[in-house]
């Protein structure tokens, strides 16, 4: 990857090869999957597992206009867990990647790390490089989020309480953005999409919409089965929507945003639960129609079109308990400098 100064116009553009500088790589791990389609997930901040190159069995899908007749027909089974017959695909050649800082947030092949004294890093783990970006002007900020630019730089954004502090890697400095709006944000709850972060609000069931480049915010009905406090729901990117992830019985469907500020079902897929295996949409970014869900202690990336599924190897680490503190990381088409 050739990297010039002119396309890394920023107030501090050292890129290091993290790979050997910090850490061993068990404390990162390798990553597969096609460009594209969600390859890793990190969790407790450091950890990370990959998401298999294979798949499982297909599971019964709908569409919206057949929704009632699968559901119907539908059986209730669990993703199998391993990769079988003629589905299974060698992974990518390992890359074992580490470095300072926590995962809070990931979008178009970046990952934003959060480090002591509100320090953020922007790595590519593609690469194995990061970038430093120069502490805000404020500390300690209650959620962080990353977003992509059209000029192929990024945005990091962090809320604090009465304002939003953004950073450009165009001019590599961090502008202040007066928002009421920004304290009720859910942490690790955010979603970038065509130059906005989307984030579920606490004290509403809407959707707040930063639009990063204009300093704007608006408020977005819910998803549908998601006015409930207790709806279990998640944002996220597939297949060139900004999407909800929605659990439906023993389900789950897949609502996209738009044209304008109304939802529309996309897909769902119905079956996946099974007594005594909790089902829980978590955040979730791919080009297809990919989204990822928690089942009990299990990791799973599903095709809601295709119905077929991958599975994160875990190899014997444990889930965090916060659903917000998995970051899901997709291996983008391709990955943009800042």
């Amino acid at each position: 990857m050739s990297m010039s100064s002119s396309a890394m116009a920023t107030a501090d553009d050292d890129w290091v090869d993290v790979a050997e500088e910090f850490c061993g790589p068990e404390e990162w791990v390798v990553l597969a999957g096609d460009e594209g389609s969600m390859s890793a997930v990190f969790f407790f901040g450091r950890a990370a597992a990959i998401i298999g190159a294979g798949v499982a069995p297909p599971i019964p899908t709908f569409a919206p206009a057949d929704a009632a007749a699968t559901a119907r027909r539908c059986g209730r089974v669990l993703l199998p867990s391993g990769v079988t017959g003629d589905d299974a695909v060698a992974p990518a050649p390992p890359i074992s990647i580490a470095g300072p800082g926590d995962a809070v947030a990931a979008s178009r092949g970046r990952v934003l790390l959060s480090g002591p004294w509100s320090r953020y890093y922007v790595l590519d783990p593609s690469s194995g490089e990061r970038h430093a970006l120069p502490p805000p002007r404020r500390s300690s900020p209650h959620d962080a989020a990353i977003a992509s630019d059209a000029r192929g730089g990024c945005w990091v954004v962090c809320a604090f309480r009465g304002c939003f502090e953004i950073y450009a890697s165009s001019t590599g400095k961090w502008r202040e953005m007066p928002s009421a709006a920004a304290a009720g944000v859910v942490p690790g709850s955010a979603a970038s999409f065509a130059g906005c972060v989307f984030w579920k609000l606490a004290a509403s069931p809407g959707v707040l919409a930063l639009d990063v480049a204009m300093g704007t915010t608006r408020e977005i009905e819910p998803p549908p089965r998601c006015s409930d406090p207790a709806a279990l729901w998640q944002l996220g990117v597939a297949a060139g929507h900004l999407c909800a992830a929605v659990r439906a019985g023993g389900g789950v469907e897949l609502h996209g945003l738009g044209p304008g500020p109304t939802w529309k079902l996309l897909h769902g897929i119905c079956g996946l639960a099974v007594d005594g295996v909790d089902l829980r949409p978590l955040r979730f970014e791919s080009d297809n129609c990919e989204v990822l869900l928690r089942m009990g202690e299990r990791v799973v990336a599903l095709d809601i079109v295709e119905g077929t599924a991958r599975e994160a190897r875990l190899d014997g680490a444990v889930l965090p308990e916060e659903d917000e503190k998995i970051v899901p990381w997709c291996r983008a088409a391709s990955t943009l400098l800042l």
